[in-house]
């Protein structure tokens, strides 16, 4: 697992991309700080997003003006060597696999990425939780044992007869004086939980949450798209199929659109990121100030150890008061304790306010160092290593993948288009084996016709019609029937009377 520095550092890829000109959409320079309240500044994003849109309007220009030229082209010449052809078309697509592997990889890191982001903002608001939960804790314990017990301690003294009226005044004093106490660190710790209360990270995280799945599924179905239609190209260049490869170059421009569309959303997203990650304290701040006092935020977004922590002094006075009116209570006690009276019920609202004196200052003492800066800020330290150098390059290996991919698939389409006329057996030409009407002349005319019987003397199939027949009366005006003289060959060739003496000779044999 990544493990953050203590510090954070921009790297240097948000470096390069920080270094982009931003220009608005009248190619005017605008201030490259990241500001998504600024006009200027997102057009200066969609600048850089409309780019590859902008180079793939220019690619379906071309290709219109290529197909049309196809269209309006007449080959004369069949093209029967197409192995080159198959093995370019082959190998650019197994680099189109290798291009698309880059990106699912890319995806997971972006993804990755985000829900580092997210952990870390969970882990932010267990922080924030756990200061609320303390503040609560010492406000029931205000409100249930400290308020009840101290009502209780003067409803005994004030009932008490033998108790002179300087006694109940000083009594009344004291238990007046630790009921204060007691309210003053309320009051500080409420404005602690005032403070805290406003600050939500939940909606951010369910957010992050909802974008990062949707975002990881959708790149993973364009992702899944582009390796199948690799996988269809493949297939057609293998098995010399015409329809394939049609099918291929039409889902292929379809493709394009996705691939070019995919790299402008991303590029203009990784320059606002690289951007963000260059000066990130200053965005956070301006995003807490309606929330929080600008002086937290800057607490907790900087860490400076020699900035006074803003609660300190709130949560040392309330450890102050918290002592102060335990010994205002012993005072009361003291008196009281010296005179008769019914001390189990003085007993019990004793223990009641040294118990929730006791409760407020145990949880007192973690608040202290929940509220100090180290947790929230190493938690903020994380969310910002988890966009700039896990996310970040992940958007890049994405950029880097779907611009690879559509320069690719551009090759293919047109490499596609022109294997038409060169592959497809059964559209360019005829699967059958060699008939013997395709039958070089050199071959001569007792070939016997494939698949069937051999053919009669001088006779000729249909083709090369006007060659064949003068070569066959040429033949048979001047070449002497065969040796062998049969019955069949007369009586095939009516037209040419047997020797005088042929029957003779037949019979003699």
């Amino acid at each position: 697992m990544y493990r953050p520095a203590k510090e954070y550092e921009a790297p240097w890829w948000a470096t390069i991309l920080h270094s982009f000109p931003h220009l608005d959409l009248t190619f005017q320079t605008v201030n490259s700080s990241f500001n998504l309240d600024d006009p200027k500044y997102k057009e200066s994003l969609m600048f850089w997003a409309a780019a590859p849109v902008i180079w793939l309007l220019v690619t379906l220009v071309v290709f219109l003006m290529y197909f049309c030229y196809r269209c309006c082209q007449h080959d004369t010449e069949k093209q029967r060597n197409v192995v080159c052809l198959k093995w370019t078309m082959a190998i650019l697509t197994l680099l189109c696999c290798g291009a698309v592997g880059v990106g699912l990889y890319g995806n997971e890191e972006a993804n990755k990425g985000i829900m580092y982001l997210s952990e870390s903002a969970n882990d932010a608001m267990e922080t924030i939780a756990q200061i609320k939960s303390k503040t609560v804790a010492m406000q029931t314990a205000f409100n249930t044992s400290i308020t009840h017990g101290i009502n209780g301690i003067r409803v005994v003294y004030r009932s008490n007869s033998e108790l002179s009226w300087n006694q109940k005044s000083d009594l009344h004093t004291f238990t007046d004086r630790s009921l204060q106490y007691a309210r003053d660190i309320f009051d500080s710790i409420n404005k602690i939980n005032l403070k805290v209360r406003r600050v939500d990270l939940s909606s951010l995280v369910h957010d992050l949450k909802d974008y990062s799945f949707y975002r990881r599924l959708g790149m993973l179905m364009v992702l899944g798209w582009l390796m199948l239609l690799c996988l269809i190209l493949l297939v057609g260049i293998g098995s010399s199929s015409k329809c394939t490869l049609l099918l291929f170059c039409a889902f292929g421009i379809f493709s394009l659109v996705l691939c070019w569309m995919s790299t402008g959303l991303h590029l203009g997203a990784s320059i606002g990121i690289g951007d963000f990650c260059m000066a990130p304290n200053p965005f956070f701040e301006e995003l807490a100030s309606g929330q929080v006092e600008s002086d937290f935020v800057q607490y907790y977004v900087r860490c400076d150890h020699s900035v006074l922590n803003p609660f300190r002094s709130t949560i040392n006075s309330a450890s102050d008061k918290i002592h102060q009116s335990n010994k205002s209570l012993n005072d009361a006690l003291s008196i009281l304790n010296k005179n008769s009276m019914n001390k189990t019920e003085l007993n019990h609202n004793a223990l009641l306010v040294s118990r929730g004196l006791e409760d407020m200052l145990t949880a007192l003492m973690p608040l202290n160092a929940l509220v100090d800066c180290t947790n929230l800020h190493k938690d903020y330290i994380d969310s910002l290593h988890g966009i700039c150098y896990i996310a970040l390059p992940g958007i890049l290996y994405l950029i880097l993948s779907a611009a690879e991919t559509g320069l690719i698939f551009s090759i293919l389409v047109v490499l596609a288009s022109k294997a038409w006329k060169s592959v497809g057996s059964n559209l360019f030409e005829d699967s059958s084996p060699k008939s013997y009407l395709d039958a070089e002349e050199d071959d001569g005319p007792f070939i016997p016709r494939p698949g069937g019987s051999s053919p009669n003397y001088y006779s000729y199939p249909r083709g090369r019609q006007a060659a064949a027949r003068e070569t066959i009366h040429a033949q048979r005006r001047s070449t002497p029937p065969p040796a062998y003289n049969s019955n069949e060959f007369y009586r095939q060739y009516g037209d040419v009377n047997p020797p005088d003496d042929y029957c003779g000779r037949e019979s003699n044999a």
